[in-house]
């Protein structure tokens, strides 16, 4: 077609450029949301056999561990500590070493302490590796009797390190020395990957996140791996296990740090691997003052290294860092930790309890609440998640007594000035209840007459002002309504009437403002519809909010998974038992940061919501079947860089 025919035909010229312009959009579109959703750049690095000894046996070399680990605090990696707590060697000239972390009376190990829990102040994850990580009380010729370097669990030659009942008391010991120590282990590592089928399943009932390979199933494994079975018989019982493996391995002394650059980028493994910190002393010289004495911080010599960007630790950091990579812990690489789990009533099998979560005990975990429907009763089960996840949780207690008549709904919520959350009953009467908690039962504080009408679902929606919004879904699930409680009063918003059944579950979502909304899409959508209560007309204002991440099979859920005081979105796949995290960009938009699972029963029911009250939105599945509440935590790194290829 010639220049004079597009002239000539000036509306084909302008369709054409519409063409043009739309196409480039679209394009634009399908780049952004296809680069948004590709999995960050990031690697995986741990630091081995930290412990009381060994390498790190004398002040002067801990003051050294100390500098590498506040050289990484300042480059901002994030990275993870593989502790062994009590440290036993056997030297050839027949003396005996055995020092623990617990030993607070001994300064060496109090600055040790100090040094460890200031890198968990920082941003490090620390994890238990072993408990000596050695065997026997007597000098071998392997040198397996030192720690750091004997096979602690299923050694050749040495039959009782076979056994559960050989690794539990160990396990429990090390775990008593971290409590002692004031040090909280978030991942488990056998010494050498060395382990028994009978260990690994003891371990799972302790551990949910393990910072090896599933030996088991595949140790040499590219990805993540998860155990979806129950775990019992070691206490409480829970439900499954994630596995990161290091398939980069290590740097050995003979190395350098292209062992880990060169790989980084060249296929779909994860970049995960572990560091000696002890290679970096020789780059480092004591500080002194102007008479050549060291100079001491907190009882330790300070170090310096002797030159910028030269260590292999620093070329190491700075490789990585110019390739675009940014380093992860496991908890943001494998986002929800498999936790506790807590067992249901015979009324909740049966379908005749009302489940809620929220905390009323005021110490900042979510507590359970049972409304059973035939006696009236609401039961309270104390959440405790802050423990091993086998350990057992609070018992139920009785709280309050309130009759349940078909139609009736209840949920638990608190102003945005009240820290504890108070229980809401909606009765078929129209009769609205509150019911506040003093921290050990519920009293009935006030009650308001409102319009008759059955419920299937109540909200209670803070508002930034200190009001609460009370909203419903009739059971026809045509009508959206609500009341605002304000100073004592109750005002009625004027309800919204749906076209149609309203088929997919409504859930409350945080809004710019800091106040909430209600939030429906469909299954698979990338979008879906809002409604917020205008307090100043009293009427539900509907408006279409579009996320901005791909349409993939699941439903969407919202919650604050990184701590950052920001709405990020969660994708649930229930047929697949996968988590895909979006995490707020601070853009206006959400970024891809991993998926977690499979984990999960069929037929559960996800609730969102900080169960152990550090801020982080965790995980909650209902499985009335099989009886239990399966929990998996948020730990993930609040400010995270997240690069893409």
């Amino acid at each position: 077609m010639t220049m004079t025919m597009l002239f000539k035909f000036k509306w084909l010229k302008y369709a054409l450029s519409a063409v043009v312009i739309i196409t480039m959009f679209l394009a634009y579109e399908i780049i952004t949301v296809e680069g948004e959703a590709s999995t960050p750049r990031f690697v995986l690095m741990r630091l081995e056999d930290i412990g009381p000894g060994g390498q790190y046996e004398t002040l002067e070399q801990l003051g050294k561990l100390r500098t590498v680990l506040e050289y990484l605090r300042d480059q901002q990696v994030v990275y993870h500590l593989a502790v062994i707590p009590r440290w036993i060697s056997m030297p050839a000239d027949g003396s005996h070493y055995d020092v623990s972390l617990d030993q607070t009376d001994n300064p060496y190990v109090a600055a040790y302490q100090k040094v460890l829990k200031d890198a968990i102040a920082d941003g490090a994850t620390l994890g238990m590796h072993g408990y000596t990580h050695q065997v026997g009380n007597v000098r071998r010729d392997d040198g397996h009797q030192d720690s750091g370097i004997g096979n602690e669990f299923n050694n050749p030659g040495s039959e009782e390190t076979m056994s559960a009942a050989f690794a539990e008391p160990r396990l429990q010991a090390g775990l008593d020395i971290f409590k002692k120590a004031g040090l909280k282990p978030r991942f488990w590592e056998a010494p050498h990957y060395r382990s028994t089928p009978e260990q690994d399943k003891l371990f799972r009932n302790y551990f949910g996140l393990n910072y090896q390979a599933d030996v088991q199933t595949n140790r040499n494994t590219p990805v993540a791996q998860y155990v979806t079975e129950r775990n019992s018989g070691y206490g409480q019982s829970s439900l499954g296990a994630a596995y990161v493996p290091t398939p980069f391995d290590y740097i050995p002394s003979n190395k350098d740090e292209k062992l880990i650059l060169d790989r980084v980028g060249k296929s779909n493994i994860v970049a995960s691997f572990f560091f000696h910190p002890f290679l970096e002393f020789k780059y480092l010289a004591p500080v002194v003052d102007e008479t050549g004495e060291s100079i001491l911080r907190d009882g330790l010599p300070e170090y310096h290294y002797l030159s910028q960007d030269k260590s292999l630790l620093q070329k190491l950091v700075l490789g990585l860092k110019a390739k675009h990579y940014s380093f992860f812990s496991i908890q943001d690489y494998v986002p929800f930790t498999p936790a506790h789990s807590v067992k249901l009533s015979s009324s909740a099998q049966q379908d005749k309890e009302k489940m809620m979560l929220g905390d009323v005990t005021g110490d900042g975990q979510a507590d359970l609440i049972r409304w059973d429907t035939k006696s009236g009763s609401i039961t309270v089960t104390p959440g405790s998640y802050n423990g091993m996840r086998n350990e057992p949780q609070g018992s139920p207690a009785l709280w309050a007594n309130v009759a349940y008549k078909a139609g009736a709904a209840a949920a638990l919520g608190s102003s945005s000035k009240e820290d504890i959350s108070s229980l809401w009953i909606l009765q078929p009467s129209g009769m609205l209840e509150r019911f506040s908690s003093d921290g050990q039962r519920f009293s009935l504080t006030n009650s308001w007459k409102t319009e008759p009408r059955s419920c299937a679902n109540l909200f209670v929606l803070p508002q930034t002002d200190g009001d609460v919004v009370v909203a419903g879904l009739t059971t026809d699930r045509l009508q959206l309504f609500g009341y605002v409680v304000s100073k004592g009063l109750v005002k009625p918003i004027k309800p919204y009437t749906f076209n149609n059944e309203l088929t997919a579950e409504l859930q409350p979502r945080k809004l710019d403002n800091g106040g909430f909304g209600l939030f429906s899409s469909r299954s698979g959508a990338a979008k879906g519809i809002q409604w917020n209560a205008d307090l100043t007309t009293m009427e539900w204002k509907q408006n279409k909010q579009e996320l901005g991440i791909p349409n993939e099979d699941g439903v969407l859920r919202f919650g604050d998974f990184n701590g950052d005081g920001r709405e990020d979105v969660l994708r649930w796949n229930a047929e697949t038992g996968r988590f895909t995290v979006y995490l707020n960009n601070k853009e206006g938009g959400y970024s891809l940061l991993s998926s977690f699972g499979p984990w999960g029963r069929p037929g559960s029911k996800l609730v969102v919501k900080d169960l152990d009250g550090n801020g982080k939105s965790d995980l909650a599945l209902f499985n009335r079947e099989e009886g239990f509440m399966d929990t998996a935590l948020s730990f993930e790194s609040r400010d995270l860089q997240l690069h893409r290829p």
